[in-house]
């Protein structure tokens, strides 16, 4: 078993620093750690979209078979 690779945050950096990862041919586990419930998304818009709209849903950065 590959010890693997644990990625404290889960914001745009964290879920590159992933991608980036398996882009380039990693295949040992990574976790990734964030403190949300839901899948990382898109912070900086999410704030501008509540001010329009308080029932906005987060736009994930990737989809969820990305983090499977």
């Amino acid at each position: 078993m590959k010890n693997g690779v644990v990625i404290v945050g889960a914001g745009h950096a964290g879920v590159q620093a992933a991608a980036s990862l398996r882009e380039d041919g990693y295949d040992g586990p990574v976790i990734l750690v964030g403190d949300e419930d839901e899948l990382p998304y898109h912070k900086p818009p999410l704030s501008k979209t509540f001010i329009k709209d308080a029932e906005a849903r987060p736009q994930p950065l990737r989809g969820e078979a990305f983090y499977t």
